[in-house]
């Protein structure tokens, strides 16, 4: 009975209940059915914020909005003038650039908007259609979240207690895969054909270079800062916040005054919606588990083998990213699955690319579909236009997924070549 409220619960969501007022009257409605006491699951919700990693989240997303304002066009411009010369060039650099910026910022949403506010125009002058690149962008975007740093993979490190460092590795390969899909699909299609109409001289290239030279400083103070045990993750945010508000305000002179407390404000909002998630799944999570369903499951995942399991847990995570936000998505199911991966003996780093990867396709899925809207916001279309165009896109990073899923070496190649 319990259980049939709990569902019912979530998927009233799907009626426009508020996404954490449905998953807090959910674990309420669960706890009274099962008589659990809702001290317990108060308890659950607000303990599950006492975790020092979860301030690297806030600035990881404030770097990715004062690079927004004040450092982008710099990053793109060159990106651009080394690659933009190729077949369906600057639909390359489109990708490209939203992997620097995940390196950069970790944060899915705003690398859609900062991409895509500067490379939709630009590529409409050249003959892309805006409905086709803001569906380009929106699956791009993802990138930010495989590339370290990641603030999904922070948030997976903080319900399971992996550690940060050999997360962030595990997603460098498959961010590098997910480009070369990215750009065989957009070669398949018409716009493949078009080339970028502008040309770099050799001193321009260097000219774009020297510019750019400080922005890609900011990937050095995190990952040089958190592998050469410099400093903590959170730490490496802090630095890499004050690193990008530096050079944004005073090498470049882009970034406003009023372009940070922009960027503070929007940061604020999108912080306070992610840690209410976290804590109302918490809650949900707590029911559940007092339900003792991790336990079952883990009984009938011993039948099923590793990759039986990794599938059901692909297919469970894209079915469920047509009706919840991927983060709270994220934080039900995998404490709801990790003693099955403990027991089956799945390497952490692996089962977390595939769940993290699983869980992003949601951000470009209806009607929960943050990239999508984002991407057709900026672009000022429909996105029920920006829906039809990124179908084959979504095809591309679910094969990504399947290939994750079948090749664990992708994930755990670099942390153990870097932590033998």
């Amino acid at each position: 009975m319990a259980i049939v409220l709990v569902a019912l619960g979530i998927l009233s969501l799907i009626c426009g209940v508020s996404l954490y007022a449905g998953l807090g009257y959910s674990a309420g409605l669960g706890a009274w059915a099962a008589d659990i006491p809702l001290e317990a699951i108060i308890a659950s919700a607000a303990g599950s914020l006492h975790r020092e990693v979860w301030l690297a989240v806030p600035f990881f997303i404030l770097t990715g909005y004062l690079m927004a304002e004040g450092t982008m066009q710099r990053l793109i411009r060159v990106v651009d003038a080394f690659i933009g010369w190729v077949p369906g060039g600057l639909a390359l650099v489109m990708v490209v650039s939203c992997a620097l910026f995940g390196a950069c910022s970790g944060s899915i949403v705003s690398a859609v908007a900062a991409v895509g506010s500067i490379m939709i125009p630009m590529m409409e002058t050249q003959g892309y259609p805006r409905a086709w690149s803001a569906a380009l962008v929106s699956i791009a975007g993802v990138l930010a979240m495989l590339i370290p740093p990641s603030n999904p993979f922070i948030i997976y490190c903080g319900v399971t207690e992996t550690p940060v460092g050999p997360m962030f590795l595990a997603g460098i390969l498959p961010g590098i895969l997910l480009v070369i899909i990215l750009y065989l699909i957009v070669l398949m299609m018409p716009e493949g054909k078009i080339r970028s109409q502008r040309k770099y001289t050799l001193k321009e290239r260097g000219q774009a270079l020297y510019e750019v030279s400080p922005i890609l400083g900011i990937p050095v103070v995190i990952l040089g800062g958190i592998y050469g045990g410099i400093t903590t993750p959170v730490e490496a945010a802090a630095m890499a916040c004050a690193y990008a508000a530096f050079i944004g305000r005073f090498l470049y002179g882009e970034l406003t005054l009023k372009g940070m407390i922009d960027s503070l404000r929007t940061s604020v909002r999108i912080t306070s919606m992610i840690f209410v998630l976290v804590a109302m799944a918490y809650g949900v999570n707590a029911v559940v588990t007092m339900l003792g369903v991790p336990t079952g499951l883990a009984s009938l995942a011993l039948g099923m083998g590793k990759l039986g399991l990794l599938l059901m847990v692909m297919g469970l995570m894209l079915f469920m990213g047509f009706i919840l936000e991927e983060i709270s998505t994220m934080v039900v199911m995998v404490p709801i699955f990790w003693p099955s991966v403990l027991q089956l003996g799945i390497d952490p780093l692996h089962f977390g690319v595939v769940i993290c990867t699983a869980a992003a396709i949601g951000y470009s899925t209806p009607p929960i579909a943050l990239n999508l809207y984002t991407a057709a916001s900026v672009a000022g279309v429909p996105s029920t236009q920006v829906f039809r165009k990124v179908i084959p896109f979504l095809i591309g990073i679910t094969i990504l997924n399947v290939i994750v899923v079948f090749i664990p070496q992708l994930s755990t190649l670099l942390p153990r070549m870097f932590y033998r």
